[in-house]
């Protein structure tokens, strides 16, 4: 989108070294959009933290910037290529301990009918018809959460997280964990925004903040001892848009630099 490109190579390349990112998902519609987003930030932070959002893992026809039909069978397959690249990058997809009062763990997720709690039965509206499933579309949810498994067995609740009883766990993902976030005023939008297992998964690793992306409404509320924010950047950035801290210091604070 117009004016991306252009505020990422304005993004200091001294002034976040000791800091960490989180990128909620939504950086490219494109492979090669991703990686050039990834590439960006890993030039200016020392950490950076990702997990795809839906247009990530789009497979568009083949046009003038891509031909991701012949580079990728489907969604999945673009998503296992999206993890080699990180791993390329040394893009963090896994949770890690940044200091002994901090834990940030990304969470795959994917979109369920389920989280409209007025109708929670699939509905008429195809979204994102550029993705691409070798299952059931209402499936996709499941597979996607059922990857966090492993990334939670490492999360021990009982001795703390990672073994660090007083950290503080920060954990992300793309999609909506509650009923109760703010939604777009879009036909069968709700079906197409969250999954009430991310949920799930957060509180079990003891989370304190859960950043989301998905909706570009951006918002902060505390809800049942967890803070929830959104801080979409938008289609199109602004020259002077300003990156959120959210934890700082060993301790959450929350202001722009």
């Amino acid at each position: 989108h117009a004016g991306a490109k252009e505020w990422a190579s304005g993004l200091s390349t001294t002034a976040y070294k000791d800091d960490a990112i989180i990128l909620a998902g939504d950086c490219g519609d494109t492979f090669t959009a991703v990686k050039y987003c990834l590439r960006a930030f890993k030039a200016c932070f020392r950490r950076v933290f990702y997990c795809p959002g839906n247009h990530d893992l789009w497979i568009r026809p083949k046009g003038a910037h891509s031909d991701e039909p012949a580079m990728f069978a489907d969604s999945i397959q673009k998503l296992t290529s999206l993890w080699q690249l990180c791993d390329e990058l040394d893009v963090d997809v896994g949770p890690a301990m940044l200091s002994p009062r901090m834990v940030v763990l990304p969470l795959d997720a994917w979109y369920s009918c389920t989280f409209d709690h007025h109708d929670p039965k699939p509905g008429s509206t195809l979204f994102d018809k550029f993705c691409k499933w070798p299952l059931p579309y209402d499936d996709v949810w499941r597979f996607m959460c059922k990857l966090n498994v492993a990334k939670l067995a490492m999360i021990d609740t009982h001795g703390g997280p990672l073994g660090a009883p007083s950290a503080d766990v920060v954990t992300f993902s793309h999609f909506l964990p509650r009923k109760e976030l703010p939604l777009p005023g879009v036909y069968e939008m709700a079906k197409a925004s969250g999954c009430l297992e991310i949920e799930t998964q957060l509180r079990r690793a003891g989370s304190k903040m859960h950043i989301f992306g998905h909706t570009h409404i951006n918002t902060s509320h505390d809800l049942d001892g967890v803070t929830y924010m959104q801080n979409a950047m938008g289609y199109g950035i602004s020259p002077h848009a300003k990156l959120t801290v959210v934890h700082d210091g060993g301790q959450f604070k929350t202001y722009l630099a």
